[in-house]
């Protein structure tokens, strides 16, 4: 009886987790390749391709050097690419970059974009997230020369905290 029992909860995780899991299309290397142009371009018909007709996984950089469509698109500085990614429901907007641990909202920053960074914060990126070595964005962009990025960062409230070692990898 107890066998029984535990087949059936088996089964029954087994059939709920498969129900929520969201079949995504895996482009090609070529794909990929087009994907990322366009982005860089500022092509949303292409972008808005890949999403809604295709169904790729936005969050996924693996073939993409580690980087999803809303990174590069921040990379790049392409506003209106970030625009229609932001607002997605199934995006990330808090991604990290697996080696640079950046966010959109932090190569937004450091690009210079205020329109983005505001956006991005009024949707609700983590503003406090860390930089590799556990440095603030703030610091970064200061050290960057930007005075009017440091002062719209610490107005949104991003601290001003993280490592404060002269080197901090």
């Amino acid at each position: 009886m107890k066998f029984f029992k535990v087949l059936l909860a088996v089964l029954a995780l087994t059939v709920t987790t498969q129900g929520f899991a969201k079949e995504y299309y895996d482009p090609t290397d070529d794909e990929n390749l087009v994907l990322s142009n366009a982005i860089a371009d500022g092509d949303l018909a292409t972008v808005k391709k890949f999403v809604e007709e295709l169904g790729i996984d936005i969050n996924d950089g693996h073939e993409l050097f580690a980087w999803p469509p809303l990174l590069m698109a921040a990379g790049k500085n392409q506003t209106e690419i970030i625009e229609y990614l932001a607002v997605r429901p199934d995006v990330n907007l808090d991604y990290r970059h697996p080696a640079t641990k950046w966010t959109a909202f932090m190569h937004a920053a450091f690009f210079g974009n205020e329109e983005v960074v505001k956006f991005l914060a009024e949707k609700g990126a983590d503003i406090n997230m860390k930089t590799k070595g556990n440095m603030s964005i703030v610091r970064v962009v200061r050290e960057e020369g930007n005075t009017k990025m440091v002062d719209l960062l610490l107005s949104l409230g991003v601290k001003d905290d993280g490592c404060q070692e002269r080197e901090c990898f």
